[in-house]
């Protein structure tokens, strides 16, 4: 299942890792920029991502320890979480949008890691549409406001 899309994709997700991995304290202008564009690249990769079709269930777990991830003054941020349904603006949390974000993007890692390239794709695709992508969004919103706003 390797494909110029699929290399890409892991590539991004590698370098985002990378750097959460080697970090943890994300205060400064630098990595706070660094970041901004490592969610945006790894979130627009991810739209390139073939569809894959995997027989019988999804049942390979990954275990690993989660980075911890600080951001202090930066951490909590106001957001509506449904555009066109909610009203209400409801708090958002850098820390959880990074580690959420890094959680599913690393398993899929360490899946393609272990020869499992049509699992670690599907990973990637599926918590992209359903889980991280949200975070993401998120994330870039407010990074993009710490940054330049």
């Amino acid at each position: 299942m390797v494909s110029k899309e699929v290399e890409e994709f892991r590539i991004a997700a590698a370098a985002y890792c990378d750097f959460i991995d080697s970090c943890s304290s994300f205060d400064d202008k630098e990595t706070l920029i660094k970041l901004l564009s490592l969610v945006s690249r790894l979130y627009t990769e991810a739209f390139e991502l073939p569809e894959v079709e995997l027989e019988g269930e999804h049942t390979i777990d990954v275990d690993f320890p989660l980075p911890e991830v600080i951001f202090q003054k930066h951490n909590v941020y106001k957001e509506i979480f449904n555009p066109y349904h909610d009203t209400i603006p409801v708090n958002g949390c850098l820390d959880d949008d990074i580690t959420d974000i890094y959680s599913d993007i690393k398993n899929g890692l360490l899946l393609y890691e272990q020869g499992h390239d049509a699992e670690a794709v599907w990973e990637w695709k599926f918590s992209f549409e359903v889980h991280w992508g949200e975070h993401a969004t998120s994330a870039i919103r407010a990074l993009h406001s710490i940054n330049y706003q």
